[in-house]
């Protein structure tokens, strides 16, 4: 009796859970709140879970697999205000209709970068600039470099011998952070990372936050951080193919394919661009445009063992070749390699666990002969990182982490031989919502790094809404430690004449930084206008000192690292978004800087005390066809540089004159698949007659593209 008891008892409770985890059902459609046509590809999620899918070509949609509870909708789509939305299941089929409303600046959209959480732009209390997959297209960006130049405020890229160099409002590049899907990446060239790693084809946004960003991302992010965050699947079949070719035998191939059916989803990305280059100034020993190709791959995989448990492997690869025309440097071929897993636990919609490990190896190596190969750089990144966010109390968010970063570098062209810097930190951030108006936002990093021991670094940031304002501040100290090759390097300088080296120096001290901003931002329908300021305090800069140098014996001219006192910039960025008529869209960005010794209260001249970037687009069409324009302009003041001569060794200074650029972009969409651009970039056909040190660009090209989108 006492068994048939605890056997009714048992099946009472089995079916109470069953009945509690039921599974629900949600049916609906996305809709054009104005127009009322259906929107397909809409990417429709449930927020904290691993559930996520797209509208069909009717709109609808059908999303299956959630037990009993209280979940939070997202919606968003391209040109539209994103939309969530807390929903309710109690076993029974729920139905939604849901009409979104056309925007030109997407103020729900979720970024993640400022805070390392989910947040809306017009919630996060730290100012971050988006850059999303449609504006590459419309606009024609072709890589990581003319995306960043044409649309964030203060950056500049520039050619040089080693490549493109970029620069935000005088910070030189070893100050910004680059990331994919928040990891680091291996590799870098006077601070330059290789930017051709970076696959355009895989990029779902750009996120960029400008100011000291050691706190949540430790050393190299004193002047900012940009994070590229890559595509992830929500059809069964989403395929993105296209071609486009311009002056020079310039080519730049795109592939990308998504997919995902039940629990699996897989993202590959593959791009193809090649060269055959240009040159501005006849004479210098390269060319202001080598002749290269690159191919890159990227392969993501996720899979959800449960609506709280994902699974996720990423892979990457380059393989890029490169002719110099020196005749003291080896044509070049540079390998990355990049692979990581991460297992995500959704506790519930407020708390969440994560643990990654990445690893990130670029080499180069030279090309001596036709068949053989040899290492010339190796770089290899290991990170390894455990992050939580939970929700104590309401209101409130609290995001703890503890990571370890390890770097080896092998460098026989800088007579580096087995060099490892390692680094142990634990970090916290506390989210405090103050009513509905006010955010605050405090963490700090403990940092431990095997040479130099361990270092704090805090930061605050705070939103305050008044009205259709917003006015943000924000303070943050960075830490950074003198890379491996600053402290061990011993380069010897390819230039005629005798012997040059730069060295680095093993008792560098590490730079730190105090950057403060504020900013007022103010939003409506189809209008927003921002000015941010902003003071950044350096400490011991590391840098070249070509001021000074030894004379070794055999004649033997050596040049060393050394750490500057004290250099402060400051800057001031203005930002308008605007709709002027129906389907004509206008932005406009304004940037002032300086950069200044506080030794000694002299200006540098390096800096472009002004830049402007305007884009006026418009989008117009019916049914079957669809037509965008945009014509963007981007103006350059002066600034001056110093370069060693080649064969005098003497340091000179040389002006770079102001310029503006424009380019006219035509984008043409057939029966929503078939895509032909067209256009004309440098309209009005300037050429750098420095050589490359302006701008680089060569005078007015034309391009052509086609592409198909299933």
């Amino acid at each position: 009796m006492n068994t048939i008891k605890t056997a009714l008892l048992l099946f009472i409770v089995f079916v109470f859970t069953m009945l509690s985890y039921a599974q629900n059902s949600i049916n609906g459609k996305i809709t054009d709140s104005e127009t009322h046509e259906s929107l397909a590809g809409a990417n429709i999620i449930i927020k904290n879970t691993t559930i996520g899918i797209a509208s069909d070509n009717e709109g609808n949609f059908s999303i299956s697999g959630l037990n009993n509870g209280e979940y939070i909708l997202r919606v968003s789509y391209f040109g539209y205000e994103t939309i969530e939305k807390e929903i309710s299941l109690t076993g029974s089929a729920l139905s939604l209709n849901i009409a979104m409303v056309p925007t030109t600046i997407d103020l729900n959209a979720v970024v993640v970068t400022g805070t390392r959480t989910e947040k809306t732009l017009k919630n996060t209390p730290v100012l971050t600039q988006t850059i999303s997959a449609r504006e590459l297209e419309t606009k024609d960006l072709n890589d990581i470099s003319q995306a960043l130049e044409n649309l964030i405020p203060g950056i500049e890229f520039s050619s040089e011998a080693q490549g493109k160099t970029i620069s935000l409002q005088g910070i030189d590049p070893q100050y910004m952070l680059f990331l994919v899907d928040g990891e680091r990446m291996a590799g870098e060239t006077y601070g330059d990372i290789d930017y051709s790693r970076i696959n355009i084809a895989d990029i779902e946004r750009i996120e960029v936050v400008k100011g000291a960003g050691s706190t949540l991302y430790g050393s190299n992010a004193l002047g900012g951080v940009v994070n590229i965050i890559t595509k992830t699947p929500s059809k069964k079949i989403d395929l993105d193919a296209s071609t486009r070719f311009s002056n020079y035998n310039t080519q730049n191939h795109r592939l990308s394919f998504g997919s995902k059916i039940g629990k699996v989803a897989s993202q590959t990305s593959a791009t193809f661009d090649k060269t055959d280059g240009y040159d501005l100034l006849e004479g210098n020993s390269y060319r202001t445009q080598e002749k290269e190709d690159a191919l890159v791959l990227n392969q993501h995989l996720k899979y959800s063992l449960s609506e709280k448990f994902l699974l996720e492997g990423n892979l990457a690869f380059m393989s890029k070749n490169r002719e110099n025309t020196s005749a003291d440097l080896y044509d070049r071929r540079n390998k990355d390699l990049t692979y990581g897993f991460k297992a995500n636990y959704f506790i519930n919609q407020q708390n969440n666990i994560s643990l990654s490990w990445n690893a990130d190896n670029y080499e180069l190596l030279n090309k001596v002969d036709e068949n053989n190969l040899v290492s010339d750089y190796n770089n290899l990144y290991k990170n390894a990182r455990l992050l939580g966010n939970f929700q104590l109390y309401d209101r409130n968010l609290l995001t703890v982490g503890a990571e370890y970063l390890s770097e080896n570098l092998n460098a026989p062209r800088n007579n580096i031989d087995d060099k490892t810097n390692t680094d142990y930190i634990i970090f916290g951030q506390e989210d405090l919502q103050v009513g509905d108006k006010i955010n605050v936002i405090a963490g700090a990093r403990a940092h431990h790094n095997s040479q130099y021991g361990w270092h704090f670094t805090p930061q605050v940031s705070g939103m305050v809404k008044v009205w259709h304002f917003a006015f943000r501040g924000n303070y943050s100290k960075g830490y950074k430690t003198p890379t491996l090759k600053e402290k061990y390097m011993s380069f010897q300088i390819p230039a005629p004449g005798p012997p040059m080296f730069l060295v680095g120096k093993e008792d560098l001290e590490p730079e730190t930084s105090n950057y403060a901003s504020v900013s007022m931002e103010y939003t409506r329908s189809g209008v927003s206008f921002s000015v941010s300021a902003y003071r950044n305090k350096i400490s011991n800069m590391i840098s070249e000192n070509l001021d000074t140098f030894t004379v070794k014996p055999g004649g033997i001219i050596e040049y060393a690292y050394r750490n500057y006192e004290e250099v402060i910039l400051t800057g001031v960025d203005i930002l308008l978004k605007t709709k002027i008529v129906n389907n004509l869209f206008f932005t406009g960005i304004t940037t002032f800087s300086k950069k200044v010794n506080n030794i000694t209260n002299e200006e540098f001249n390096n800096v472009r005390n002004f830049t402007g970037k305007f884009n006026l687009n418009y989008n117009t069409g019916f049914k079957n066809y669809k037509l965008n324009l945009n014509l963007q302009s981007n103006f350059y003041g002066s600034r001056k540089i110093e370069l060693m001569d080649e064969m005098t060794h003497q340091v000179n200074t040389v002006e770079l004159k102001s310029f503006s650029l424009w380019k006219l972009t035509s984008t043409h969409t057939i029966n929503s698949k078939y895509i032909v651009k067209a256009g004309v970039d440098n309209i009005f056909d300037f050429v750098d007659e420095s050589g490359g040190y302006n701008n680089g660009t060569s005078g007015r090209t034309f391009f052509l593209g086609v592409g198909i989108r299933l």
